[in-house]
């Protein structure tokens, strides 16, 4: 969709003056969208999610009509093309906030898109938007027309978009594929949409949704209402990819997906954005007037379920008997102003904000130890980045995060609830440490490890998957 970006935008509007939020990094707006209706964004509430399947349904049923004529059109135009000229569209509501899911999808579709792959990206605009816009030529963050905070979840918020600017832009760029990577609102909007349009709607677990209801929502009504949710949505988008083995059973299990139906695609990261090389260039010092300390770092959403409240309460105890170790959080979340007072009394703890680039690599290889105690978490992007550091990791037992680090010599897996575990975890590292060489050779093994979850791989078996799915879906092979 490179050259339909263009006629999105408005001359008359400053293209950096979009969002009322301080700018982040590397995305910058390249077209505007035209200013559309949008209700006020609300403030998060059980019963104010009621809103959202009228708001979903009004959007079907308004653009049915465009629906209907382009459902004729893709298929004229599918007939045209080579089975294996394919062309697929990724759509998650989150694009427009700074999470794992957001950076990896712009990172991969960014590599396919500049390696011949028919890519498009595109997500809803944050509510701080005063339009829909294209970021860096190719994300398209659709204008909303609704979306209210996340229960539980501040910094993020549930969303539905205008759906007719993105018709537009498929009559002049068909696709063949859907990928929703979140069970959203806007993914159900999607979804609708696409199969009214004769669009194959797939989807990707990247989100442990009824387990983050759980931690993070007090109302069990509302666990219930989810995962029936969870369980419609993956149904009505299968194939499922999961990134693990972990996640392929909590789908077939819990979400009630048949195994046929799910594909496991390990994840890519560009490896080149970090090296151990960065180790030693003065980064760290930035944020810490430590010296000679052993030094772990927790990397990725300051949110409780990151299981931040086990890393709190381990640390507080660590520190009774080590002055010979300092913690660095790197990230931002509605949890880091609570975490920040809890350590008020613990000088060797560091805050770094959101970071990138040449800093965030940095940080990673001046840590000598990544702690990631989620137990939430689908793949882990934060793991991978510190391996290519060659900082090895210390991370749960559940989700995705272990099946990078499962023995692979580069770092520990351990119990997500056991704080024993971690702390006995902890001792041994900081004697590690002192090992010259046995560390080296975790540090040697990490970087190695992280080889195995290059763009180049993930881009690859991924579009053998969509193949696969071209041909069940329009062709009955």
């Amino acid at each position: 969709m490179q050259n339909a970006l263009n006629s999105t935008n408005d001359k008359t509007v400053n293209l950096q003056a979009t969002d009322s939020r301080p700018p982040i990094f590397g995305r910058i707006v390249t077209s505007v969208f035209p200013k559309l209706f949008a209700f006020k964004h609300q403030p998060p509430g059980n019963i104010r999610t009621c809103m959202i399947p009228p708001v979903v349904f009004w959007e079907v049923l308004h653009n049915l009509p465009k629906l209907l004529k382009l459902r004729y059109y893709l298929k004229k135009k599918r007939q045209a093309h080579s089975p294996d000229d394919i062309a697929v569209a990724f759509y998650s509501d989150n694009l427009d906030e700074v999470n794992g899911i957001a950076n990896n999808l712009r990172h991969v579709i960014s590599f396919m898109r500049s390696h011949g792959y028919k890519a498009a990206l595109a997500g809803n605009a944050f509510n701080t938007r005063s339009r829909g816009v294209i970021e860096n030529g190719y994300v398209i963050l659709l204008p909303r027309i609704f979306s209210m905070e996340q229960l539980g979840y501040a910094n993020s918020e549930l969303a539905i978009p205008h759906i007719s600017p993105i018709l537009r832009l498929i009559k002049r760029y068909p696709i063949d594929i859907i990928e929703l990577e979140t069970p959203s609102p806007g993914a159900w909007a999607v979804a609708f949409c696409a199969k009214i349009a004769g669009i194959k709607v797939i989807s990707h677990y990247r989100t442990d949704v009824p387990t983050y209801t759980k931690t993070l929502v007090k109302a069990k009504w509302m666990h219930r209402y989810v995962l029936m949710l969870m369980q419609i949505f993956y149904g009505f988008s299968r194939p499922v990819v999961s990134p693990c083995k972990d996640y392929k059973e909590i789908l077939h299990n819990d979400i009630k997906v048949p195994l046929k139906d799910i594909e496991i695609i390990r994840r890519g990261i560009p490896l080149e954005s970090y090296s151990p090389n960065f180790r030693g260039k003065g980064t760290w010092e930035k944020f810490s007037n430590e010296k000679g300390k052993m030094r772990f770092v927790c990397v990725g959403r300051i949110s409780k379920e990151k299981n931040l409240p086990l890393l709190k309460n381990l640390w507080m105890e660590f520190r009774k008997t080590h002055d010979d170790a300092e913690l660095m959080f790197v990230g931002d979340g509605w949890y880091l102003d609570e975490l920040k007072k809890d350590f008020a009394s613990a000088p060797e703890v560091h805050f770094a904000g959101v970071q990138g680039g040449e800093t965030l690599a940095g940080l990673y290889a001046d840590a000598d130890f990544l702690l990631f105690p989620s137990t939430t978490d689908t793949f882990g992007n934060v793991v991978v980045e510190a391996l290519a550091s060659g900082t090895p990791a210390i991370v749960s037992d559940k989700g995705g995060p272990q099946d990078i680090v499962f023995e692979k010599g580069c770092g520990y897996i351990l119990p997500g609830d056991d704080p024993h575990a971690w702390m006995q975890k902890l001792e041994e590292c900081v004697a590690l440490k002192k090992d010259e060489t046995a560390y080296q050779k975790i540090r040697e093994n990490a970087y190695e490890r992280s080889k195995d979850f290059t763009l180049e791989k993930a881009a690859a078996a991924q579009w053998e998957f969509y193949k696969k799915v071209y041909h069940n879906a329009y062709l009955g092979k």
